[in-house]
């Protein structure tokens, strides 16, 4: 009988972990681009922190947290949108940073959490 318990691959830690630093970035851009006096700093530092604590559980984690991933997807998305929803597109440095940000945070959850591995003889493992 072959054991079936979710693994954590070493590709979905690495992902986790880039989130963990982007959500930190995240959390500080407004200190970086001049926008902490403005009442949408609080998104980047409450988008920012769930970001870093999402991602750091599934780092930490040993398996079963897949829908962290999922989780910080959304968030990657909403971090996306947020230079139009909070009206800060004029600036520029943040506007772009928002962008890049978000896409990046979405594309390594959606893979850190797809991300499965492969038992020997066996058949692929979904986290």
């Amino acid at each position: 009988m072959r054991d079936e318990t979710p693994v954590a691959t070493d590709s979905s830690k690495l992902a986790a972990g880039i989130n963990v630093l982007l959500g930190i970035w995240f959390f500080v851009s407004p200190w970086i681009y001049g926008a902490v006096g403005k009442g949408n700093a609080w998104n980047s530092w409450i988008v920012g922190a769930l970001v870093f604590i999402l991602a750091a559980t599934r780092l930490s984690s040993t398996a079963g947290a897949q829908s962290l991933g999922w989780c910080n997807m959304i968030l990657g998305a909403w971090i996306f949108a947020s230079p139009w929803i909070y009206a800060y597109t004029a600036n520029s440095g943040r506007f772009i940073n928002s962008l890049c940000v978000g896409v990046a945070i979405f594309l390594l959850s959606v893979y850190g959490a797809s991300a499965h591995k492969t038992p020997i003889g066996g058949t692929p493992l979904r986290q």
